[in-house]
């Protein structure tokens, strides 16, 4: 029907005050309708009221098809069922925006006789629901052939504006009530996760304390007793108590993430510095292993401008994680600068990561496996990630599956514009 027919359709029909009252009334109901079925039979019950007809049905659009989800009728007509859009009525009206009114079923060629043939109808009004695109439909049918009135078509207008309505409200208190649930249930997962994290540390804190202390005690006790000539085990007992300083400093660290209580001071510091604390106890452990230790670049004479502590750590556990899971060849530490900053590369020749795996190195307490085994929690590596995100201070990745990774840090150097921005 052409939009110019649809503006003739404005008749003093509203002006009929029991009209106007149970409009009103239906407007009502819908605001207080919280829910798509309480919405749909409302609906169903004011239009066969209020038009008089003899069937009612309503239409939602389902992607390309028109789902006939309820109707209120003298004898059953299609609720349930689904039509494709172009082969039924209800579709016509909502493709083209425009209502549908047709005084005998049977003489025009938009209506498949076939599927109306065992139904009661034999003229009806279809008008579409919602502007410009139409997300459902009301049918209103009767038995007899006639030509429904203005103001029957009027009032089924009046309905389809607060169907679209009531149907866009439903369909956003739907969506919020989706997201609501989701943000519960993401706190949920997320207070699970935090209880289990703060346990997790506290309970590391707790069992490595004892021992680190005692083993600190002991080493002690026995570099105080060796003789004048025992010079490697004085080397050695210094070794281990640089292992367990690193590991005090490793839970202090997760205990310190944990609380939000990382404390910052930026110096500038020699590089060289830097590099010789943060790898000096390393030698032993690679050549423990049977890795060939190389330093390579020139970092001599240069100073970067950072937190001398936090950065040794991410240096030394970078380190620590390329000797631990590298049981062949060499690890190599290379110093390079670009654009303000020394780039310090920690090169293994170990297992290498999987790329679909390179996301997750960083996350906390992420599982290293090799074969069936698990051969690490990824400790090493969340805290490099979270202290440099602290400090500001990007990381590469370059990994290959049995050919070995490296991990890049970018340190600022004194002086440069990015290390005076940043203190």
């Amino acid at each position: 029907m052409p939009a110019a027919d649809t503006d003739a359709l404005q008749p003093s029909v509203l002006r009929d005050a029991d009209h106007l009252t149970a409009l009103v009334d239906l407007n009502e109901r819908l605001f207080f309708a919280h829910d798509l079925p309480a919405v749909i039979s409302i609906l169903r019950t004011a239009a066969r009221r209020l038009t008089g007809a003899d069937g009612v049905t309503i239409v939602l659009r389902d992607g390309d098809l028109c789902h006939y989800v309820e109707e209120n009728a003298i004898s059953p007509l299609w609720k349930g069922q689904r039509f494709p859009m172009g082969t039924c009525i209800s579709g016509w009206a909502m493709l083209t925006g425009q209502p549908a009114i047709i005084p005998d079923i049977y003489a025009d060629s938009r209506i498949p006789h076939e599927a109306y043939r065992p139904t009661f109808v034999r003229s009806l009004v279809m008008v579409p629901v919602g502007a410009p695109e139409p997300i459902a439909a009301i049918g209103a049918y009767w038995a007899a052939r006639h030509t429904p009135d203005t103001g029957t078509v009027t009032l089924l207008l009046a309905i389809a504006r607060s169907a679209a309505l009531a149907l866009s409200n439903v369909r956003l208190l739907e969506s919020l009530q989706e997201a609501a649930e989701a943000a519960r249930t993401q706190a949920k997962e997320l207070a699970r996760a935090n209880t289990a994290r703060t346990r997790l540390l506290a309970t590391l804190n707790h069992d490595l304390r004892q021992p680190v202390h005692a083993l600190t005690l002991a080493t002690h006790a026995l570099s105080s007793r060796v003789t004048p000539h025992g010079e490697i085990y004085v080397s050695t007992m210094k070794h281990c108590l640089g292992v367990v300083k690193r590991l005090m400093e490793g839970v202090q660290d997760l205990v310190g993430m944990d609380d939000g209580t990382i404390a910052v001071r930026i110096e500038d510091v020699p590089l060289d510095d830097l590099m010789t604390h943060a790898t000096a106890t390393f030698q032993l452990a690679a050549e423990a292993k049977g890795l060939d230790w190389r330093m390579e670049g020139n970092g001599s004479g240069l100073t970067v401008r950072t937190d001398r502590l936090l950065a040794s750590r991410i240096l030394h556990n970078l380190v620590d994680n390329a000797i631990k899971y590298t049981d062949r060849g060499e690890i190599r530490i290379v110093c390079r600068t670009d654009d303000g900053r020394v780039w310090v590369d920690v090169c293994d020749t170990g297992r290498g990561i999987p790329e679909s795996s390179l996301a997750d190195i960083f996350e906390e307490f992420y599982r290293i496996e090799a074969g069936d085994e698990v051969v690490g929690l990824g400790l090493g590596l969340f805290i490099v990630k979270t202290l440099a995100d602290h400090l500001g201070y990007a990381i590469t990745v370059e990994s290959r599956p049995g050919v070995g990774t490296t991990i890049s840090v970018a340190l600022p150097l004194a002086g440069s514009v990015a290390s005076s921005i940043g203190g």
